[in-house]
């Protein structure tokens, strides 16, 4: 018995065998795997005396044996192939990377046919992709659904839409158990090795929707392929210069810049004693926050000028240009909570606060629970299930 037909009696069916990994001619890793199937009997049609005839075929053991990238699964070449009962002959066949992928397509839209009737029947692969249900279930699922099939039909909602608002119903939840369970938030913090305030710039670049649609009914979002931190003293933006927590752009017609500097929700945002009786003074860091921004939008204005053209970092224009005449600016800082005592709200302690972002022409203070509600809201409104969106 050859030492490639031994390995093929004793191998194991419960077991999946692969190779070292090997090199292929770009360098990328190849492995070799290999499983052995003990067949069932089956049946086959053989022509006895003219005739054709059905019969039943013994069982017998026969392998897969699969070469593919590591990194990426690819097939390479897909052979199946089984020892005589002789011993020393084999019987196989190889299937190239385009014939497995048309095996595998095949294999899976068979289990996607409808068979309406007895007779033949004849279906393209396009229309095959599309089948996912029998008529059946398809009815069943309409009649579960209805509200959902409804808002689908009036909104035209996509697979993208659905995939989304998943994802920012994760986020939101985030956002609110940061806001509201202090241990929980100190802990990302330190797990990421980000201070409270980098963890909140690392969460607001990873949705820049929130920032997007939360802080204006002007849709702002950040430079193309850029993250919200950005430098603002020189031409191309990359230079040394002032930076600033987050550089946005509005979306329209002309492109207009905004502003963001980020402290955290924990930033107070007065000072814990009465400057007077009655008196409360913004906190150090939200003062000093107004500061920074306001900082920065002229060290920006007296750089760029009424606009400024967008290069990347070779120098290159990117065909961006923001328009930066009274550029909107914002402070994200605290939360309102903190007027909160335990027999209600310490009106003039919030009056103070209120009455100095009211007054402030530039930056707007708006605090991180505001943010939540207003990103709530948002995901709120593409909810499938809300009024809003079903009739109700």
């Amino acid at each position: 018995m050859s030492s490639e037909e031994e390995i093929f009696r004793n191998s194991r069916p419960d077991k999946t065998y692969a190779s070292p990994a090997l090199k292929d001619y770009a360098g990328r890793k190849l492995r070799v795997a290999n499983k052995v199937i003990d067949g069932e009997p089956g049946y086959e049609f053989v022509k006895v005396k003219d005739e054709l005839v059905l019969r039943q075929t013994e069982a017998d053991r026969f392998q897969i044996k699969a070469s593919f990238l590591e990194d990426d699964r690819l097939f390479r070449s897909v052979t199946i192939q089984k020892f005589t009962s002789k011993g020393n002959a084999k019987e196989y066949f190889t299937l190239g990377p385009h014939e497995m992928t048309a095996l595998l397509k095949f294999m899976a839209n068979i289990k996607r046919i409808h068979f309406p009737n007895d007779g033949r029947l004849n279906i393209s692969d396009r229309d095959l992709e599309d089948l996912r249900l029998k008529p059946d279930q398809m009815r069943r699922i309409a009649a579960d659904n209805q509200k959902l099939l409804a808002a689908i039909a009036r909104n035209e909602i996509t697979t993208e839409d659905v995939v989304a608002l998943s994802y920012r119903k994760k986020q939101l939840a985030l956002f609110e158990r940061w806001l509201s369970d202090d241990d929980y938030f100190d802990k990302c913090a330190a797990q990421r090795g980000k201070g409270p305030e980098g963890l909140w710039q690392q969460f607001l670049e990873k949705n820049p929707w929130i920032l997007g649609y939360s802080l204006s009914l002007i849709n702002f979002g950040p430079l193309d392929d850029r993250k919200l931190e950005q430098t603002v003293r020189g031409h191309d933006l990359v230079g040394p210069g002032k930076r600033v927590d987050a550089l946005l752009r509005s979306r329209a017609i002309l492109n207009t810049a905004a502003f963001v500097e980020l402290k955290y929700h924990r930033t107070e945002l007065v000072s814990p004693d009465q400057y007077r009786s009655g008196i409360w003074t913004p906190s150090k860091e939200l003062s000093g926050a107004v500061a920074q921004v306001q900082g920065t939008v002229a060290a920006a204005l007296t750089q760029w000028g009424s606009s400024v053209q967008i290069m990347d970092r070779d120098g290159d224009p990117t065909g961006e240009t923001i328009y930066t005449t009274e550029p909107r600016s914002f402070v994200i800082c605290g939360r309102l909570n903190e007027f909160e005592t335990e027999h209600g709200i310490n009106e003039r302690k919030f009056g103070c606060f209120e009455r100095f972002r009211r007054n402030l022409l530039r930056p707007e203070v708006v605090t991180f629970d505001e943010l939540y509600e207003r990103a709530r809201l948002i995901v709120d409104a593409g909810d499938l299930s809300s009024p809003g969106v079903t009739g109700e």
